[in-house]
This record gives structure tokens, C-alpha cells and sequence, in this order.
């Protein structure tokens, strides 16, 4: 089994850039995430008023490979992603009480040769309140990732694709890296969306910086609006294996980009390439929300990479 990258993990979820952003194959981190739970808090403001509240953010995935060959050099890969925003407090002007999100995954890894491996991902995703549930809730996107490696301790990747979201066509483009320096340090993520630098500070413990971008959309059932959930958090994470296979991740968090606004249908961004957005910006019809911390809490069940 290939290890799994975190980073386009959260693409399905929009939690990539894609958040990815979020499906690849890498294996510098040493093990495979097949199965992953989270919850995270965002304590929010909004601009110029007293009043605070705050989302909580639960997240649940899985990637599950198929049909792997005897050599392992291809299989399919098949799962599914599921988010849930839930918004609590007095937030007036801010009329978003709860959104979700479910992306199922389907792709094909392929083994060129001892240094080239390719996928590809189909990523429809279907995000909305779930107050009228109808197809046009449902989006459809895809991306392609290329891994070279260079060396046993050090790989890159390419990765491209498109979505369609509510806020107009979104573009991926994100450069990976994954660098093991030594026998504790660690390089690893896909920018612009994630990156990590990890420290082994004992067996079963690690710390370290990680970044996290995030920028996806729902479908608002009152007046046919879309939310926009757009963050870029720059944190400290300290994590531990609970077993070998389970492990436990902490987070903390400060939003250097927030944005979570309520816009018209059609008041789109012309395109935007991860979670940056080109041309004339949309107008919200929401109040601005201050940046502020995140706290994150996550288990994956990882599995040792060969």
C-alpha cells in the first residue's frame, strides 16, 4: 500500500485548496492514512462588533485501494469524504446555520517505472444545507498527480485538475515535496495548500509546523445563495501513536486567511487557481469575520508503508 498524502486528502473535502484540496500517492512519510476523524473549532468574530461565536468543523474520510495488482504497481482507488459545519451564537447578518459535505473518491494509480507513479482522481462532490437537495447542489472536478523520485529520502509532485464550485471555476495547482532529512526530521505537503515539518522528538512522538489551505463552497437554500468556506491556517501540531496503527494529532492554529461569507448565486469569481482568486472579487452579503485561532483535534489509523 502507497502512503496516502494528507494534503490532497482534503481537496473532496474542501478542507484542499483544496483543499485538496484532502488523494495521491507518496511515501516519504513512511505510512498510509486509510482512514481519518477530526474535529476542529474556529472561535469567530465578526468585524467591528463584540459579539463573537464560532463553527464547529467534523470531518470523516476513508480511501480504501482495489484491484491491486501482484506487484503493486497499479490498482483503483475508491472512498469517500463527509463534513459537517455547524455554527453557534449571536451572529447577526450571518444567517448560516449549518452546512455539509459529501465527496466520494474513485481513482487509478499506475507505476510508470522504479521512480514515476501517476493518478488520477474523479472528485464529484455534493455540498449544500441539505434543506432542498436538488442536482444542482451536485459538482463535478477531477485532478491528475505525477510523483518522481528523486532519491529513497526525497520525491516530487505535480498535480493539476479542475472543479466546479459555487463561486466559478476553480483551477489546481499544487507543487509537492516530500523530504525525510535524517532519521527525525521530515518535509512533507503540497503547496500552496499544505505543508508540514515534522520532528520525531521519540518513538511515538512527533511535533512540528503545518499549513493548511481550504476553499470550497455550499448551496444555500434561502434566496438561492452559496456560502464560501475559504481559510489558510499557519499552526504548531503535537501527535501520537495510541498503537501502532492509530494516532492522535493536536493542533493549534491562527487563520491568516478567513473568509466564511454568504454571496449571490450569480456573483461569481472569474476563476481561481487553489484558493486564489483572479480578476473582480465578489461582493459578500454577509459581514466580514475577523481572523482568529483554530483548534484541531484528529485520528487517523495509518498503515506502514514498504
Amino acid at each position: 500500500m502507497k502512503l496516502f498524502d494528507r494534503g490532497l486528502r482534503r481537496l473532496p473535502l474542501f478542507a484542499l485548496v483544496l483543499g485538496l484540496l484532502h488523494c495521491a500517492t507518496s511515501r516519504a512519510q513512511g505510512y498510509a492514512e486509510g482512514v481519518g476523524l477530526s474535529y476542529e473549532v474556529l472561535p469567530l468574530k465578526l468585524s467591528g462588533r463584540e459579539a463573537a461565536f464560532r463553527a464547529d468543523v467534523y470531518r470523516a474520510n476513508v480511501i480504501v485501494p482495489l484491484a491491486v495488482s501482484a506487484d503493486s504497481s497499479h490498482g483503483l482507488l475508491l472512498g469517500a469524504g463527509l463534513e459537517a459545519l455547524r455554527f453557534s451564537g449571536e451572529r447577526p447578518g450571518f444567517a448560516v446555520n449549518n452546512v455539509y459535505g459529501f465527496s466520494p473518491i474513485v481513482g487509478y494509480r499506475q507505476r510508470i517505472s522504479p521512480r514515476l507513479e501517476l493518478t488520477a482522481l474523479a472528485l464529484p462532490a455534493l455540498n449544500s444545507d441539505l434543506r432542498d437537495v436538488r442536482a444542482a447542489d451536485i459538482t463535478w472536478g477531477g485532478v491528475g498527480r505525477a510523483t518522481f523520485r528523486f532519491n529513497p529520502r526525497r520525491a516530487y509532485r505535480l498535480t493539476v485538475g479542475y472543479r466546479q464550485q459555487f463561486y466559478g471555476p476553480q483551477y489546481v495547482l499544487l507543487l509537492g515535496l516530500d523530504w525525510r532529512l535524517g532519521e527525525r526530521w521530515r518535509l512533507f505537503g503540497d503547496l500552496p495548500t499544505t505543508f508540514n515539518v515534522s520532528y520525531a522528538a521519540g518513538p511515538r512522538l512527533n511535533v512540528g509546523f503545518n499549513l493548511n489551505g481550504i476553499n470550497t463552497a455550499y448551496r444555500l437554500q434561502e434566496q438561492n445563495r452559496y456560502f464560501q468556506y475559504q481559510q489558510g491556517h499557519y499552526g504548531l501540531f503535537a501527535e501520537t501513536y495510541l498503537s501502532p496503527h492509530w494516532a492522535v494529532r493536536a493542533t493549534a492554529a491562527y487563520a491568516v486567511t478567513r473568509r466564511l461569507e454568504v454571496y449571490a448565486q450569480n456573483d461569481q469569481w472569474p476563476a481561481t487557481i487553489d484558493y486564489i482568486g483572479l480578476g473582480q472579487a465578489p461582493t459578500p452579503l454577509s459581514p466580514r469575520i475577523e481572523k482568529g485561532m483554530a483548534c484541531r483535534l484528529a485520528l487517523s489509523y495509518r498503515v506502514p508503508a514498504p
